[in-house]
């Protein structure tokens, strides 16, 4: 008799472990759509080794965002030369209505700034990063392989880590 109500008892603690995970893992949601700003443009210019640099950048947002809930979607646009970091900032946090900033997003003057955002739920809150690239100092070294343009990654992540 005693066997068969710790049985039991084990099996309640087990069954609410897993329908609790279950809760956690289904309110996590998909990845938020950010749109971009306007004047972005999905088309990139053909180029030189400024790719790489974009790349990369985007390939770590990726990286940084992706857990065991899924993909994120990442996405990288082409911004006119004259594009701010305070136009494109503005831009992806009047989307995000009521979410949570994440961090220092200060324009700090460096070639690449970041910026991200976090839903406030309790659990798995959703996560958007942005990255902001500009050009190289004119006379710098990879100045020349450089379009006249900015770049732009957004990253969304559902259930990501701070």
């Amino acid at each position: 008799m005693r066997f068969r109500l710790a049985t039991a008892g084990v099996v309640v603690v087990v069954l609410g472990a897993a329908a609790v995970a279950g809760m956690r893992w289904s309110t996590a949601g998909e990845p938020v759509w950010v749109a971009a700003p306007s004047a972005a443009s999905t088309v990139l210019p053909e180029g030189a080794n400024y790719e790489t640099v974009v790349d990369t950048r985007a390939a770590s947002v990726f990286d940084d965002l992706h857990n065991d809930r899924g993909v994120p979607r990442v996405q990288t646009y082409a911004m006119p030369p004259v594009t701010t970091w305070d136009q494109v900032r503005s831009a992806v946090a009047g989307q995000l209505d009521g979410w949570t900033e994440v961090g220092d997003c200060v324009d700090t003057g460096e070639r690449q700034v970041q910026c991200s955002w976090s839903e406030p739920t309790r659990w798995w809150p959703r996560l958007v990063r942005i990255v902001f690239l500009r050009p190289p100092a004119p006379g710098a070294a990879d100045a020349h392989v450089w379009p006249d343009n900015t770049f732009l990654v957004i990253g969304s992540a559902r259930g990501a880590n701070r």
